[in-house]
C-alpha cells in the first residue's frame, strides 16, 4: 500500500513520514499544486492519505484512491458524536445553532450557561473551520468565529456549551476497533507531551471503540480528565488528524 503524505499539513511535519522511511514503506509527498497539475493521477490507486483536514475532505470527495482518505465527515460531526456517545461526552448541556442565529439572539447562550457570561463554542463540523474557544456572550462578533479569516459562512453550524475545566487531554488512535497508541497533549498550542501505553484513559477510549459506531476503520478518539472523571471530548477523522507524539511506526504497521 502507498501512503500520500502532506508533510506541510502539520506545524512540525507529519510524524508518519519518518516512520515510513524507517520501515521502508512506499509513499508520495502531497502538494496543493497537484490540484492544478493533476500529478496525483500517477499515484498508485491503492493509497491512503494523511495531511490537512481540508485536503482530507476534498480527496475523499473527488479522488478514487482506496482506502483513500479516511474522513467520514458526518460521523465525526459533534451532533453525531453527541447522539451516539452521549453517555461519555464531556458536556451534556449543549445547544446546536449557527453563527448568524447566535448573533441575532445572544440570549440563547443562557440555555446552557444559566446566569454566567462565558460559554464554550466550536464548529459542529470536524473540519475545524475555527478552533474551539471560550467567549463572552456580551462581546461576540463574526470575527470571534474566525469569519472572514478561515471561512465566510454565517450559517456555519456551531455548538454552544457550558465551560468545563479540563485537567488532562489524551489522543488515541483506533484501528479496526482497537486502541493501538496514544499520547497526552496540550490542545492550546497543539503540542504532544508524552506517548503513553495503557492507562485509565486508554481503557476508557477502548470502551468507546467497542461500541463500533464509526464507519472509518481508523480514527481518533480524544479523551480528557475533568474533575477526576474521564470524558469523551471529540472524535476526529484519521486522515486529517495531528498524531502529536503517538507511536507512528505502530500506526503504520497496524494500518497496513
Amino acid at each position: 500500500m502507498n501512503w500520500i503524505i502532506e508533510d506541510s499539513g502539520f506545524a512540525n511535519g507529519d510524524i508518519l513520514l519518518p516512520a515510513l522511511k524507517k520501515l521502508g514503506k512506499q509513499y508520495c509527498l502531497w502538494s496543493d499544486d497537484f490540484w492544478k497539475t493533476e500529478e496525483y493521477k500517477s499515484f498508485p490507486k491503492n493509497s491512503i492519505f494523511h495531511g490537512s483536514l481540508g485536503n482530507a475532505s476534498r480527496i475523499k470527495k473527488e479522488l478514487d484512491f482506496s482506502p483513500g482518505s479516511l474522513c467520514d465527515e458526518k460521523s465525526f460531526s459533534y451532533s453525531y458524536i453527541y447522539k451516539n456517545f452521549g453517555d461519555y461526552v464531556l458536556t451534556k448541556n449543549v445547544l446546536f445553532t449557527t453563527i448568524d442565529e447566535l448573533l441575532r439572539n445572544k440570549k440563547m447562550v443562557d440555555i446552557v450557561t444559566g446566569s454566567g457570561d462565558r460559554f464554550f463554542t466550536r464548529p459542529n463540523s470536524p473540519l475545524k473551520e475555527f478552533s474551539g474557544r471560550i467567549l463572552d456572550k456580551n462581546n461576540i462578533t463574526p470575527a470571534h468565529f474566525d469569519y472572514g479569516f478561515y471561512h465566510s459562512n454565517m450559517d456555519l453550524e456551531i455548538v454552544i456549551a457550558e465551560v468545563r475545566k479540563i485537567e488532562k487531554e489524551y489522543r488515541f488512535v483506533c484501528i479496526n476497533d482497537k486502541i493501538v497508541t496514544g499520547c497526552e497533549y496540550l490542545a492550546d498550542g497543539r503540542k504532544g507531551l508524552v506517548a503513553i501505553r495503557e492507562n485509565n484513559g486508554w481503557e476508557f477510549a477502548q470502551e468507546i471503540a467497542d461500541l463500533k459506531s464509526q464507519n472509518d476503520f481508523a480514527y481518533i478518539i480524544d479523551v480528557c480528565e475533568s474533575h477526576g472523571k474521564l470524558c469523551l471530548v471529540e472524535m476526529n477523522p484519521f486522515s486529517g488528524a495531528d498524531l502529536y507524539c503517538c507511536d507512528a511506526e505502530k500506526i503504520v504497521e497496524e494500518i497496513i
